[in-house]
């Protein structure tokens, strides 16, 4: 019996490898940043369904964060491909995009 609970637990890092470590449940540990989340960002990023990059998605981030912080900012401002302008935040301000960009892109546990 030990030796068949041993193989199964061998055989349980075989396969394919995990996908990425993400949660739509996380949240900004700042209140005033955490709402703006909520109330913005939240619906498309912590959905698969609506094709955005989920928050705290290291790889669907990196391409984007390799095009630096002010395309980015350029892109939540003006809109890019299915992000409407200012990402349903039309009272955030550069420094509250920027705050929730570099959340979304790095948190996975976070609020919890």
């Amino acid at each position: 019996m030990a030796a068949l609970c041993i193989a199964c637990l061998a055989l349980g890092g075989c396969g394919e490898e995990a996908g990425p470590q993400v949660r739509a449940d996380a949240v900004p540990a700042d209140a005033a940043l955490a709402q703006l989340y909520a109330t913005s960002c939240q619906q498309c990023h912590a959905s698969p369904a609506a094709g955005a990059p989920l928050t705290g998605d290291a790889q669907a981030w990196a391409p984007r964060l390799a095009k630096g912080m002010d395309t980015l900012l350029e892109h939540s401002i003006s809109g890019f491909q299915g992000m409407p302008p200012m990402g349903l935040c039309m009272q955030c301000s550069a420094e509250e995009f920027q705050a929730l960009i570099a959340f979304m892109s790095t948190a996975t546990t976070e609020g919890r």
